[in-house]
């Protein structure tokens, strides 16, 4: 039987960290099973072909199909030891993320970057940003939730993130205007938000069923940090897997789950300037329907949303980056008047 020789061992060691003695004892095992399978395929061709293929012939042939299997081997533990790791991404956006620095995009293969992937690195991300930092979850938002935005981080469909209480702000007032300095990469969106009056904890089936779970509706800013050191390459999965832009949120009064918010149009001005302009059937075609969707992603994913925390459905109008003035965001039934710093 075919066993791993020492010196391929102490390099495998080196140059593969990941395997270990109970991987190379599994590689030699497994080796022996294809000493066994080749003795029988050499066996059964012998006695199908007559006794004319010599014992060289025989020999050369094992050699042959003992190489093929081999590799065949390296290459699926190769893979394996060098796959898809949710922690090490988390880690390096959490560390990122703390030292207040540009987010690096993951440098993961193509085959790699799929949303289940994403949501895998921002679970475990988001896991470590509520134990490290004492922090608990306020609720959820959806993101690309207009074809624009989809279209711009070239993602399949809209993606859901965490809101955290640490993120909930109130509009500076003018002695204490948002700093760019001290939130790098702030951004914009005009929002509505939802509150829930109970706990959902499992996917609802139509939008009468979650009408009853709300308690109220409110005019909501989202104020998302966006900083990666690539803007230009940045798609919907390192967007996604680092929490969608969790960072900053304003919420308005509560009012009546029973206004048409489809149809309000709400709107954001710069120095005086309109810069943003929406309506609510911007995100997916209404905000109800957009809120059964992020409700239901969410508990599909294992999560749960619970009494009193907000839900947010996305940017109407589109996102912009924060810029040193003042700014108006207009609701039928609210205005928030702010001022961003450099």
């Amino acid at each position: 039987m075919f066993i791993l020789p020492k010196f391929f061992r102490k390099k495998a060691f080196r140059i593969i960290p990941p395997i270990n003695e109970g991987v190379i004892d599994c590689f030699d095992s497994s080796c022996g099973i294809i000493d066994l399978i080749i003795t029988i395929f050499v066996r059964e061709e012998s006695l199908m072909t007559g006794t004319g293929n010599t014992l060289r012939a025989q020999v050369l042939r094992r050699r042959v199909l003992r190489v093929w299997a081999l590799a065949a081997l390296v290459l699926a533990w190769s893979s394996a030891a060098f796959s898809f790791d949710a922690e090490k991404e988390a880690e390096v956006f959490f560390k990122t993320l703390r030292d207040g620095q540009p987010l690096q995009l993951t440098q993961l293969d193509a085959g790699d970057k799929t949303a289940e992937n994403a949501y895998k690195i921002q679970a475990v991300l988001i896991k470590k940003l509520l134990t490290e930092t004492e922090d608990s979850l306020a609720g959820y938002k959806a993101g690309l939730t207009t074809t624009a935005q989809a279209q711009r981080f070239k993602s399949p469909g809209p993606v859901s993130g965490p809101l955290l209480k640490s993120g909930k702000m109130e509009i500076a007032a003018p002695e204490k205007p948002f700093s760019i300095k001290a939130f790098p990469g702030i951004m914009l969106e005009v929002e509505f938000a939802f509150k829930t009056a109970v706990p959902i904890e499992a996917p609802l089936k139509d939008e009468e069923e979650l009408k009853k779970r709300i308690i109220s509706v409110h005019a909501a800013l989202e104020v998302p940090r966006v900083y990666f050191a690539d803007m230009a390459d940045l798609g919907f999965f390192d967007l996604t897997a680092s929490g969608v832009g969790c960072k900053g949120f304003v919420v308005g009064p509560p009012h009546e789950t029973s206004l048409d918010l489809d149809f309000m149009q709400v709107s954001l001005t710069f120095e005086g300037a309109a810069v943003v302009e929406g309506k609510g059937t911007d995100v997916l075609g209404g905000q109800w329907k957009t809120l059964l969707w992020l409700v239901n992603d969410v508990v599909s994913r294992g999560g749960r949303i619970e009494a009193d925390q907000y839900l947010l459905t996305g940017a109407m109008g589109g996102m912009i980056p924060g810029r040193p003035g003042k700014y108006t965001a207009a609701y039928p039934f609210q205005t928030f008047t702010f001022e961003i710093v450099q």
